[in-house]
């Protein structure tokens, strides 16, 4: 059951496209203004977590006015890929957050980590090498 604070959360970070062109996409998020304070200072993960998803080679994200800019290899991704990719970083950082709600208090650093090992092992690619990997063992 999604409680009352995730459901704004989702509801705040959920991007529009405002422009799709091949190999760059532009998200609005409309409603990033109605984000807490205290989460302006980490906002500059969203350009780690993108630029994790191959093909992806700058993003731009300017939380004054709620855009990111993704440059991007039309070749190795697509623009839905990254929007999927922003719900699956979504969706890792809130059961991170359950997560850490119940359990002991760890640095910064060590959620970064745990939270950049999660979002590495939900790459798309990773899951199609996986998966061809597994063919190979069993023929």
């Amino acid at each position: 059951m999604i409680n009352i604070r995730e459901g704004i959360l989702r509801c705040n970070l959920k991007p529009r496209v405002e422009s799709d062109l091949p190999g760059r996409l532009r998200m609005l998020f409309p409603r990033c203004a109605l984000l807490p304070d205290c989460a302006r200072p980490y906002l500059h993960y969203a350009e780690d977590v993108l630029k994790l998803l191959p093909g992806v080679h700058a993003v731009r994200v300017n939380a004054r006015i709620g855009t990111v800019l993704v440059l991007y290899d039309p070749s190795v991704c697509t623009a839905r890929q990254i929007l999927r990719w922003v719900d699956i970083a979504m969706d890792t950082g809130i059961e991170t957050a359950h997560e850490l709600e119940s359990a002991e208090t760890k640095s910064e650093a060590e959620i970064v980590s745990m939270v950049r090992q999660r979002l590495v092992l939900r790459l798309p690619q990773c899951r199609e090498s996986e998966k061809a990997k597994r063919r190979s063992e069993t023929c």
